[in-house]
């Protein structure tokens, strides 16, 4: 468990439990959590992080109970933040208040390939479900996550409040400097794909297959798959970029798009998550069908303008502080008051 500030006396002491954190062998797993932290501390809150490498052993989730019930005891934690629906499902077996973020899968569940869910999130998604119940407030990355909660008592009370990000580490800056520092080519245009390409659900071959056709217009075009690479060089990837492009078959709130938008990249995007609300306020990005020929469409659109976004709308959409201002609001409505 990872220490924060101490905070002033009015804020409340929030235990953030998360299974997305960054660590040296993956820097960018969870860096949106950790934006959050920072925000949050520089609040004036107390915050501490539990994390739970679930990633590694499945079972790590339920040896967690314990140990997230003495941290909140010994470190008398007033809320608990848990990122991610398994997480909430360790947290409710302790006796603070739970402010439950939920990300995509825990809700929507994991696609198989065969129009259905896989069996083991089938799983996950019952114990989110669960954990959501008995939380005390909810809060959920899109519009659709809302309405695939589990009765209609849960989906009025959830909170539509997406993850932010910072935006005084991702901002526009020189794309020519960007491309020095990253060793790429200066003049052709770049598109990036910064996503893991292992993940089916992020449908790599269907962007692959788009490029194919965006090259018979611009045959000099780079297409670059960014994953696993430090957080901290991220806004150079993003910068150095004429546009970010994401296939997913689903999405939350997808950090790559948001973070694309504050660093001044167009977007080109399916339909997924609650990236439509983004592109409405974007001067240049733009909404495919999952088809390779309506994906290349919009790429070369993108391309022939090789526009740069306003980040200014998006700050008070999605920013860390943005968002930390409003996740304080709920922390101090659902914490118990102290005795003195």
């Amino acid at each position: 468990m990872t220490g924060g500030s101490p905070g002033e006396s009015d804020s409340p002491r929030i235990l953030v439990a998360t299974n997305m954190y960054p660590t040296a062998g993956d820097p960018a797993r969870g860096a949106f959590v950790q934006a959050q932290v920072e925000a949050l501390s520089a609040r004036g809150s107390a915050v501490r992080v539990f994390h739970v490498r679930g990633d590694r052993q499945a079972g790590k989730y339920a040896a967690a109970i314990g140990p997230l019930r003495e941290a909140v005891r010994s470190w008398d934690a007033d809320v608990v933040f848990a990122f991610y629906g398994l997480m909430g499902w360790i947290a409710i077996w302790q006796p603070a208040p739970v402010v439950l973020s939920l990300a995509g899968d825990d809700v929507l569940g994991t696609p198989d390939g065969r129009g259905g869910i896989t069996v083991r999130s089938r799983l996950g998604v019952f114990l989110t479900q669960w954990a959501a119940r008995h939380a005390a407030a909810v809060c959920v990355q899109s519009e659709e996550m809302r309405r695939r909660l589990w009765g209609k008592g849960l989906r009025e009370r959830a909170r539509v409040i997406p993850y932010g990000v910072d935006h005084s580490r991702f901002a526009p800056g020189p794309q020519r400097d960007a491309r020095t520092r990253l060793d790429l080519p200066l003049d052709p245009p770049l598109v990036i794909f910064p996503n893991t390409p292992e993940e089916t659900r992020k449908r790599l071959p269907l962007a692959e297959a788009a490029m194919v056709l965006v090259r018979a217009e611009f045959p000099t075009v780079l297409f670059r798959v960014v994953a696993r690479v430090p957080h901290g060089v991220m806004p150079d990837y993003y910068r150095s970029a004429d546009c970010c492009l994401l296939t997913s078959e689903w999405e939350g709130s997808p950090n790559v798009v948001k973070e694309a938008l504050l660093s001044g990249v167009p977007v080109v995007s399916t339909d997924v998550g609650d990236v439509r609300q983004w592109v409405r306020l974007s001067m240049a990005s733009l909404i495919a069908e999952p088809s390779a020929a309506s994906v290349a469409n919009a790429v070369c659109r993108v391309l022939r303008e090789r526009r740069r976004e306003n980040p200014a709308p998006f700050i008070e959409a999605f920013s860390s502080g943005a968002i930390a201002g409003r996740m304080m609001t709920i922390f101090r409505a659902v914490r118990p008051a102290r005795r003195n």
